[in-house]
């Protein structure tokens, strides 16, 4: 498994779990990363930060991989995937999303795009 697709996995399982500790060695300390609807967030502790805040209220969080297409040289991929879960007393399911990260030296997430 490339780096990219292990990094991909260590997010999901940040998702899943709601265990924020993980972003600290996910991402460098100068990465960047981009979703809708907020400005960019650079560096691994504004990072945690704001998943932390994000998954606030979610419990029972479901990532299902429809693709995962890691760059040739590893130094990258793109996964569309869904997420579920509950919030606020409500089931969300299956919600479209893609993701395509870039992999620096040491194997860290510098730069992560999400797009809904």
């Amino acid at each position: 498994m490339s780096q990219a697709v292990d990094a991909w996995k260590r997010f999901a399982t940040v998702l899943t779990t709601g265990d924020v500790t993980d972003v600290l060695d996910l991402y460098s300390p100068n990465a960047l990363y981009l979703e809708p609807y907020n400005p960019p967030h650079r560096g691994n502790l504004l990072i945690q930060a704001y998943l932390k805040d994000w998954m606030g209220g979610k419990e029972d969080v479901q990532i299902d991989e429809l693709a995962v297409i890691p760059a040739e040289d590893g130094s990258g991929v793109g996964v569309e995937w869904t997420i579920s879960y509950t919030a606020a007393g409500r089931r969300w399911n299956a919600l479209p999303r893609a993701s395509f990260l870039r992999i620096g030296d040491g194997g860290l997430i510098t730069y992560h795009r999400d797009y809904t």
